[in-house]
């Protein structure tokens, strides 16, 4: 699974969430999204929420239950979660993208 986009991202007092456009989704996922959405499926609706600590700089997924962290978004705005964890490989890459926004952000404000 690979980053495609910061789709947007929230910052609160103590941690901020990054949603995240994702592709490379497994082929039983695109299977379970276009049973959800139909003739409306899309390849580019599927995501991933991202919470960084603020105090210690700590990533972590959030998950809607227990092991499912990977979402798809139907042609009516809702969000499906899947039974789908990600990998430690994955969540490096995406971390390390989300990372990249987060320095390109503060250097901005300076």
């Amino acid at each position: 699974m690979c980053f495609e986009d910061l789709e947007h991202f929230d910052k609160f007092d103590d941690t901020e969430v990054y949603w995240v456009d994702v592709s490379g989704v497994p082929e039983r996922l695109v299977e379970e999204a276009k049973r959800i959405d139909g003739a409306d499926y899309s390849g580019e609706c599927f995501g991933v929420c991202i919470q960084r600590d603020k105090k210690n700089g700590k990533f972590g997924v959030i998950e809607d239950s227990p092991g499912h962290s990977l979402y798809y978004v139907d042609n009516l705005g809702y969000k499906h979660w899947l039974d789908y964890r990600l990998t430690g490989q994955e969540m490096e890459k995406i971390v390390g993208k989300i990372r990249m926004f987060i320095e390109g952000e503060c250097g901005a404000e300076q």
